[in-house]
This record gives C-alpha cells, structure tokens and sequence, in this order.
C-alpha cells in the first residue's frame, strides 16, 4: 500500500488564525468522525460529513492563548476537540466579565458563517485547546459545489440563532418584570 505524504499548507486568514496547517487523508476521514458527534452537524449524513472534513482547519491553542479576540473581525465557526476556554466580554470600563467555559464537543462562532461581524467576545484557552475552524469562505465554497449541504449547514445556523434570541427575550423579560415589581 503506498500512502501519499502529507501536503504543508500556508494560510494567512486573519489574526484568529495564522498557522501552518498540516492535512493528510487519515486525518480527514478522523475529522469526519468527530464532525459527526457535534451537534452543530447532527442533521449530516455520513456522506456529507466525509465532504465537510477535508474543509475543517485544525489549531492547537496553549493556555491563556486567545482564540478569537472580542472587536475582531469574525471569520467562522471553532470546535473544541479537546481542552476549554473561556468566554470573557471587555465592558467599556476596561473589567472582563466571565460568560462560560466551553469544553469538549462545544463550538462557538457559528454567526460568523453568515455574517462576518465583529466578535461580540473573546475567547481565550484555559488550558491545551485543539480545535477545528470551519471559515465562512468554505462555506461559501460548500454552497457553490454542493448547495443542498450548504444550506443545510445555513439552516442550522439560523436555527441556533433563532433559539439564542428567543433564549435573550426570555431572560429580558425576566429582568424587565423584576424591575417592575422593586417599582
């Protein structure tokens, strides 16, 4: 059996991530297997997973690295394969404000898929993260090579966007009713 040496790839996308990326086919077919217990792509099949996995970067971040920094441009989705980090918001005042810690399995960023703005946090490695990133212009690729899996990926995104808001709406009027009865 002859096996193909693994091919070095440079990629400059942006501050988030500037790395040498190394790909080969057993990891692809090992990124489809993990791609297939996020619930990001539970709605895949097992074909659609094989096509999405030789799309997805992997990065190693070390603790208290940043992974995506709040005000920076957004460029796509991250997974944790392994390791955490921690959701941290910058208030105007110059204090950080804990929001979560992801672990294993848990991706954040998925918005950026669709619209590329401004992170709305920072994301920062607590302890050794290795994570995929799937970028919006590979996104935009999967849709013009293969429109019915892009969209079913757009889809999922806008349906935990919608969940995130109704989430927002409920713990706003939450506030709001507690606000109401202190009057």
């Amino acid at each position: 059996m002859v096996t193909e040496p693994a091919q070095k790839i440079k990629m400059a996308t942006d501050e988030e991530w500037v790395a040498d990326l190394w790909h080969d086919r057993q990891q692809t077919r090992e990124v489809h297997e993990v791609l297939a217990d996020v619930g990001f792509f539970e709605a895949l099949t097992d074909e659609e997973l094989r096509q999405v996995g030789p799309i997805m970067h992997t990065r190693s971040f070390v603790p208290h690295e940043t992974i995506v920094r709040q005000g920076a441009p957004g460029v796509g989705m991250y997974i944790i394969l392994s390791g955490s980090a921690d959701v941290q918001l910058e208030t105007a005042d110059g204090n950080t404000i804990h929001l979560a810690t992801l672990g294993e399995q848990q991706f954040f960023g998925e918005m950026s898929l669709l619209d590329g703005a401004a992170r709305a946090a920072s994301v920062v490695a607590v302890e050794r993260t290795d994570t995929l990133g799937f970028f919006r212009p590979d996104l935009m690729g999967l849709i013009d090579h293969s429109p019915q899996l892009g969209s079913k990926i757009v889809w999922k995104v806008t349906e935990i966007m919608a969940g995130r808001l109704t989430e927002t709406l409920g713990d706003y009027r939450q506030v709001m009713q507690q606000l109401r009865s202190l009057e």
